[in-house]
């Protein structure tokens, strides 16, 4: 049976990692991440629902990738191959040690050329077929989250599937949902920059949901989700932790809370600097109320 994920790592992903001169063991660490994440998705590609949610975190960052083909394909590259140990090839000195790698090596602009290569090959398969064709993965990196994060997954099925706004049934929060992040305020344990792809918590992020857990912060706020994190897992940990907590995750394009969601009409690109970021509290147009509320307070901090 044909592989289309392993034809990809092995004919477009490999030759371009190799123009870097590193050596085959940091290549293996990206290229079986970045294998383990495509093979899930597309593995679960006729289950549309399955897809269209755990894209979805994918969908405002894929929105401005190129070239501009299916958007499903462009969240898929950003989910399966941009949001990887790829990440730690650019981001900090302490992640590039990680992959074996003595600082970071790949630029912005680098990046963008394997994501483009990416869009273009995914673009030209058909991925229904190649999902029928593929075996069950044994590492599957995304298959658990809605055991683990009940509250934000539903959360998340439910924004993928709305244009606007949509209110569904709230979900009952645990003490398993209530106690998933250990806040330790304070702790010198973590340090302040981190990769996209670290899984830990810093301390800055850690102060913040201590402060919504004791009910002192009314919303937690980001730019964009890969402003948060790029590690899926993480994602729905820090989510699921501000959802049970009755506190609305909030981004420029996105209003979430427990029982009610709202989008952007048109989405905004997620900022690459704090410049752009200012720049986009100015813009209000095609927001809810609720969700203009929060960024008007943003506005005004």
């Amino acid at each position: 049976m044909n592989n289309v994920v392993k034809t990809y790592i092995n004919n477009n992903l490999i030759p371009l990692l190799k123009r870097f001169d590193i050596d085959q063991s940091v290549i293996s660490k990206i290229t079986d991440d970045i294998e383990s994440r495509l093979t899930s998705i597309i593995y679960h590609w006729n289950d549309d629902e399955f897809r269209s949610t755990i894209l979805f975190h994918g969908i405002e960052e894929a929105n401005f990738y190129v070239p501009s083909l299916d958007i499903d394909i462009r969240a898929l590259v950003v989910i399966g191959v941009r949001n990887s140990l790829l990440e730690d090839m650019s981001s900090t000195i302490a992640a590039a040690k990680s992959l074996g790698l003595r600082k970071p090596i790949i630029s912005d602009e680098q990046i963008k050329d394997i994501t483009t290569d990416a869009i273009v090959f995914f673009a030209n398969q058909d991925l229904k077929k190649a999902a029928r064709e593929l075996q069950k993965p044994l590492n599957d990196p995304f298959i658990n989250l809605a055991i683990k994060y009940p509250i934000a997954w539903v959360a998340m099925k439910n924004l993928s599937q709305c244009n606007n706004y949509k209110s569904y049934e709230s979900q009952n929060s645990t003490e398993y949902s209530r106690n998933l992040i250990k806040t330790q305020s304070n702790s010198a344990l973590y340090i302040e920059v981190q990769s996209g792809m670290d899984p830990e918590i810093n301390n800055s992020l850690d102060q913040i949901l201590e402060n919504i857990k004791a009910g002192r912060q009314p919303f937690f706020f980001s730019d964009s989700f890969k402003m948060i994190t790029r590690h899926p897992d993480k994602l729905y940990r820090i989510m699921e932790y501000v959802l049970s907590a009755n506190v609305p995750v909030v981004t420029f394009n996105y209003f979430i809370s427990n029982g009610y969601v709202a989008r952007r009409s048109s989405l905004l690109k997620p900022a690459h600097s704090e410049r752009d970021m200012i720049k986009k509290l100015e813009i209000s147009n095609g927001l809810r109320k609720e969700h203009f509320k929060i960024i008007k307070m943003m506005r005004q901090k």
